[in-house]
C-alpha cells in the first residue's frame, strides 16, 4: 500500500491509511501486534516484514473502504506555539496529507470489516486496538465513532456490528459510548472462517428485526 490523502479528522485524533512504505507504519503495526493482550489472542507478528506484508493485505480499502485505518494523535494547534504571522505563513504553505502524516504520532488502529465467508454476519462490525499508554482516554471510541459515521455518510453503510469477548469490560464500555445496542452473548460465525463458531458478545446499531436474520444466533 501507499500513502493516500484520504484521512478523517476528529477532535484529538487523525485517522487515515497505513503505508507499507512507510517504515514508521510497519513499526508502529509490529509493535501493536506484539503487546501482550495481542500475544494472549495468539495474534502477535512475527517481524517488521509480517507487518509491512499484513498492511499490503489490506490493499481492498482502496475500493471498498473496508479494512483497518491507522490511528494518530492530532498534532498540536500551531496557535499554542507560534504568532499570528507564523500561523498564516503555515496554513498557506500547508504541505499535503500524505507528508503531514509522516510527523503524527500513531497509538493505534480501528478497522471495518465485512466478513464474505458463509454464515457471516449480514452487516460490517467494527473494531479497534489501541497501545496500552493510550487506552482509558476515550480514543477508541472517538475513532470508532468517527469511522462508522464516514461510512454512513460516504458509503450509505447504515446497520454495523460490534464484537468482543465475554470479560472484555473495555471494548463493551466503547460500543456502548457510541450507540450501540448489547444483545448480550450470542453465537456466530464467519469471522475468520466458514467454519468456527465463536461465543462472545454482540453489539449493534441500525439492526432492525431478529439477530437471526443478520446471522446472530
Amino acid at each position: 500500500m501507499v500513502a493516500t490523502e484520504f484521512h478523517i479528522n476528529t477532535p484529538r485524533l487523525v485517522i487515515s491509511h497505513l503505508d507499507s512504505n512507510n517504515d514508521a507504519h510497519g513499526d508502529f503495526l509490529f509493535t501493536l501486534y506484539n503487546t501482550a493482550q495481542n500475544h494472549a489472542r495468539g495474534s502477535g507478528l512475527a517481524s517488521r516484514e509480517a507487518a509491512r506484508a499484513k498492511i499490503d493485505s489490506f490493499s481492498h480499502i482502496f475500493t471498498t473502504g473496508y479494512g483497518r485505518y491507522l490511528v494518530s494523535l492530532q498534532p498540536p494547534s500551531p496557535a499554542s506555539s507560534s504568532s499570528p504571522s507564523e500561523i498564516a505563513a503555515t496554513t498557506t504553505a500547508a504541505p499535503l496529507f500524505s507528508q503531514r502524516s509522516k510527523t503524527l504520532t500513531p497509538i493505534g488502529v480501528v478497522s471495518m470489516h465485512a466478513r464474505n465467508f458463509p454464515g457471516a454476519p449480514r452487516a460490517p462490525d467494527v473494531g479497534y486496538g489501541l497501545l496500552p499508554a493510550f487506552r482509558g482516554k476515550g480514543y477508541a471510541a472517538e475513532a470508532a465513532a468517527a469511522l462508522v459515521k464516514w461510512f454512513e455518510e460516504n458509503r450509505g453503510q447504515m446497520a454495523f456490528f460490534g464484537f468482543c469477548d465475554e470479560g472484555n469490560e473495555g471494548s463493551k464500555g466503547v460500543l456502548r459510548r457510541i450507540g450501540f445496542e448489547d444483545h448480550g452473548v450470542r453465537e456466530f460465525r464467519g469471522l475468520y472462517d466458514a467454519q468456527t463458531v465463536l461465543t462472545g458478545c454482540v453489539f449493534s446499531k441500525g439492526v432492525s428485526g431478529e439477530l437471526g436474520e443478520w446471522g446472530i444466533k
